[in-house]
């Protein structure tokens, strides 16, 4: 029980005991009468509908205050969350995942389970996903959390089980709710600087708050705001050891120039789409010359692929928000929400090359379209060998250190980096919500309902990428000078901005009530019902060049669907005897293009004394396959290393059928079916004394039905088993099948998933009198098993204690207040994993160097601190450090250009940021 309800029955035990020493003894003159204990006021907690006035329901459900967020210094939201050990890890992040389908977007992801298991919402309501199909991430629905602008945060309640049963789809690991701030009266100006003491990774905010209108005395209020934020961009060059970048250099080449892929280029022989043997340079004039291997001294020109990485992207965003309350007689509230953001992300990477060898790729129909490999015409003007006669040959070096003559003049592989094309990726996603609800009294029922729309935008703008028609013609023409000055109008033509887009949108009325029933020993029974109707489209879209198949080997994403559902559910709770509360739920949905679901849960809550406690709830939920996996859609990517069995039984090198590179596509499938879940917590509340809190709570889900892919070469390895996902050409030899150009990946529902841990919160409180307030916290999350299973024939699998799945995430926190002085200091704790997937085998290239070690990624541990004052009238001034030891993480040799996963470390270091605020 919380310390200010037990204050409130003790006060009135105080009551009912001096009525009845006054009834005892008549003689007694009257006491005045004692004001009647305040109302404790109830509110609604995320994972039920019915308010309460005790925050602790049956399922575990943490908060993050308004002071935490300040106290954090964080200025994104995804930034937030990572910090808390239960959201902390595996969601997407927009820092440096330029090159991915979802670039630009961030997400959530609670138990490992990824970000489609976890449901985003504002004030309690949907948020529509974003306008992306990511192949990487399962082509699933994303929330990109960093739509939501800080300084319009009131709380964030993380409900640590599914919910499906009062939220719908997606609830599977659990929901992350965002408060909005309300009700405020005032103006305030906010400014925010962070960075690293050595002046990288710049971040900017100015916010700026207004409030008017007091709710209890003037029937409404208006509040508004603005936030913009911009973020640099910081390349690995700017500081190239922020992880082990010595390491990286040694054993992988980082910073070092080793392709020969480069500028001017390199002369290769051509032999139609095969690969040469050197030739020569095509200039002398190489920013880098090297031997090509330490057997042969002949120079190539060597470019340094990894210069242009980048740790972080530039980000700008841009947000404002708007809410207005007005009070409509006693009982009736109405509301209306306004917020609009834009954000902008900028990544850049090293310019796109070309070789004399072939390339494969596909257009949006499926077609194969092929690039025979870059040649200089025999009269190209760039081509050494274009005025060579027999009396006056061309000697070229080759590979073996002497030369070739060529007497006449003869076409010309060449390995060449666009360098005058820069390559670039610009990201912008647009979001409007609107929010009108109304709250009322009817008889005993307390109604809310509300109208929601939400549309997100996203568009790519992409750099650098060269048409195919466009190369064949400045080739052709000779229009295009390799290592020369080119027009405007000849880049442009060679490679035209490519234009990629999506549409996201989610309209829902809802209206619910509850009410009391009737009264039971442990209290009042209480009845929650509602409904909702939704609304929800998605379209993404290619560039009509990239669609056609012109653009060298781009990948295509495009999806169009829309559905309607509808949803009726109904929540009770039953306090049978004094001390117990029950949950009941239970939710029936219809969607137009999969059909029907009904989740359920249970839960209670029994305080066995007034100091102990224990919980326990049981839920099953469903996601439903994303409008990207059931309705028309197709994600194309092109690699390269398959082997097809039946053309190559054997491996050997010499066997093109060994090493294929094949167009894969992942294709929606209209017969998938939801996936399911149960989920089951139990846990302990104990207050031994007075501001001393334990939660404990142990958690299980097991997923069902979890929609993925086979992989391509799955796929061949089982041809038989589905017909048609392997493309071949025709035959040339009569009785043996044609090359593979092509897998096709249709979306199934293959995967199963048991996860189950624990987590922890311990908080003491003590007062120090002159010396203010201290508080003492640990929370953390322990993984005690994540087992997968690709399909139901393959096995379960452990995966916890693997890459990206560390076991342990723990804080341990102190915070002292004293006068108008606060502090903080917190230490965090990440336990070490390894550097490969369950079943999977270290990199080849630390073992042989020596590094084995480094096979298991080292524990993450970081202090940080802050410090607030708030002395002078109207003003607020603060500052944090976070890794106040300046500690590298510890390197991840997945991550060969950056060092490190940005979902599970950052390289930020030591990192200061200051804050001052302005109430007037």
């Amino acid at each position: 029980m919380k310390t200010a309800a037990r204050l409130h029955l003790i006060a009135l035990a105080c009551m009912a005991l001096g009525a009845q020493a006054q009834t005892q003894n008549p003689a007694t003159p009257p006491a005045p009468a004692t004001p009647a204990a305040p109302k404790l006021e109830r509110v609604e907690v995320t994972g039920t509908m019915i308010k309460r006035t005790d925050a602790e329901t049956p399922a575990p459900v943490s908060v993050i205050k308004r002071e935490d967020i300040e106290r954090s210094g964080a200025t994104t939201l995804d930034e937030l969350l990572r910090m808390d050990p239960s959201t902390g890890a595996g969601g997407l992040d927009d820092l440096s995942s330029g090159n991915g389908f979802s670039a630009g977007t961030a997400s959530v992801s609670m138990r490992g389970m990824g970000s489609a298991a976890t449901l985003v919402l504002i004030n309690g309501r949907r948020i529509a996903p974003a306008a992306v199909v990511d192949v990487n991430s399962g082509q699933s629905t994303i929330f990109n959390v960093n739509s939501i602008p800080m300084s319009a945060i009131e709380r964030i309640e993380i409900l640590k089980s599914g919910a499906s049963s009062l939220y719908g789809s997606d609830a599977l690991a659990g929901v992350v709710n965002v408060i909005l701030r309300k009700d405020y009266r005032g103006q305030m100006i906010e400014l925010n600087a962070k960075q690293r003491f050595d002046g990288l990774f710049k971040n900017h905010t100015v916010t700026g708050v207004a409030g008017f209108g007091d709710l209890d005395r003037d029937g409404y209020n208006v509040f508004v705001g603005a936030e913009l934020y911009k973020r640099d961009g910081v390349g690995i060059t700017e500081n190239p050891n922020l992880v082990q970048g010595d390491l990286l250099k040694q054993l992988y080449g980082r910073l070092t120039p080793s392709s020969t892929s480069s500028y001017p280029g390199n002369l290769y022989t051509y032999n139609n789409g095969s690969s040469g043997s050197f030739r020569g340079m095509l200039s002398s004039s190489c920013a880098t010359q090297a031997p090509y291997s330490s057997t042969v001294s002949t120079p190539r020109c060597l470019w340094d692929s990894t210069q242009y990485a980048q740790y972080t992207g530039a980000q700008e965003r841009s947000s404002g928000f708007v809410r207005g309350t007005y009070l409509l007689g006693k009982d009736t509230t109405l509301n209306a929400e306004l917020m609009a953001s834009r954000t902008r992300n900028d990544y850049t990477d090293s310019p796109t090359s070309r070789t004399e060898s072939l390339s494969t790729w596909g257009d949006a129909k499926g077609n194969t379209v092929q690039f025979m490999g870059l040649a200089l015409p025999a009269n190209h003007p760039d081509n050494p060998t274009r005025l060579a006669t027999t009396a006056n040959p061309v000697k070229l070096p080759n590979s073996s250190g002497t030369t070739t003559s060529y007497t006449k003049p003869t076409v010309m592989g060449l390995r060449y980096r666009f360098a005058d094309l820069p390559y670039d990726y610009h990201t912008q996603a647009e979001n409007v919500r609107l929010v009108l609800s109304a709250s009322t009294t009817l008889g005993a029922w307390d109604i809310d309902s509300g109208f929601l729309h939400h549309d997100q935008k996203n568009t790519k703008t992409l750099t650098g990428r060269l048409s195919l028609s466009g190369l064949n013609k400045v080739l052709a023409d000779g229009s295009y000078r390799f290592g020369g000055v080119n027009s405007p109008e000849v880049l442009a033509l060679l490679s035209p901005d490519i234009n990629d887009w999506g549409n996201s949108r989610t309209t829902s009325f809802d209206a619910r009530g509850s009410r009391e029933l009737v009264k039971l020993d442990g209290g009042m029974a209480m009845l929650g019902v509602g409904g909702e109707l939704r609304h929800e489209s998605f379209e993404v879209g290619a560039d009509p060049r990239t669609a056609a198949g012109d653009i060298i080997g781009r990948g295509i994403g495009e999806a169009a669907g829309s559905r309607n559902i509808a949803a009726a559910y109904a929540e009770l709770q039953l306090p049978f005897i004094k001390g117990l509360e029950t949950q009941v739920a239970l939710r029936a949905e219809h969607y137009t293009d999969f059909g029907n679901a009904v989740t359920a849960k249970l839960g209670a809550k029994y305080a066995l004394t007034k100091t102990l406690a224990l919980r326990g709830s049981w839920a099953n939920g469903f996601r439903a396959p994303s409008l990207s996996q059931v309705t028309k859609s197709a994600v194309f990517a092109f690699s390269s290393g398959y082997r097809d069995p039946i053309l190559c039984p054997i491996v050997n090198t010499s066997n093109a059928n060994c090493s294929l590179s094949l167009s894969t596509v992942s294709l929606s499938n209209p017969d998938l079916k939801p996936e399911k879940s149960d989920s089951v917590t139990l846990g302990l509340l104990y207050e031994p004394t007075k501001g001393t809190e334990v939660i404990v709570d142990a958690w299980y889900i097991e997923r069902r039905g979890e929609v993925d892919r086979l992989s391509a070469q799955e796929i061949l390895n089982r041809e038989s088993e589905f017909p048609g996902a392997v493309v071949r050409l025709d035959s040339t030899v009569p009785g043996t099948p044609g090359t593979v150009f092509q897998v096709r990946r249709p979306y199934l529902n293959l995967a199963l998933s048991k996860t189950a841990g624990l987590d922890y919160e311990l908080g003491q409180r003590f007062g120090l009198g002159d010396l203010g307030k201290l508080r003492l916290s640990l929370k953390g999350t322990y993984m005690q098993s994540r087992k997968q299973q690709t399909q139901a024939s393959s096995p379960l699998v452990d995966t916890v204690g693997y890459y990206k799945l560390p076991r342990n995430k723990a804080q341990l926190g102190a915070n002292w207040s004293v006068g108008s002085w606060s502090s903080s200091l917190s230490y965090n704790y990440q336990s070490a994993f390894q550097s490969f997937d369950a079943g999977g085998s270290c990199d080849a290239t630390l073992t042989a160097g020596g590094y084995g070690n480094l096979c298991r990624i080292a524990a993450w541990k970081t202090i940080d601190m802050s410090l607030s004052y708030k002395g002078f009238k109207g003003v607020k001034l603060s500052a944090s450090v976070r890794n106040l030891q300046d500690k590298r993480p510890p390197l991840d040799p997945n991550n060969t250009e950056v060092g490190v996963s940005s979902s599970v470390a950052n390289v930020y270091g030591r990192y200061l940021s200051v804050t001052a605020a302005y109430d007037f």
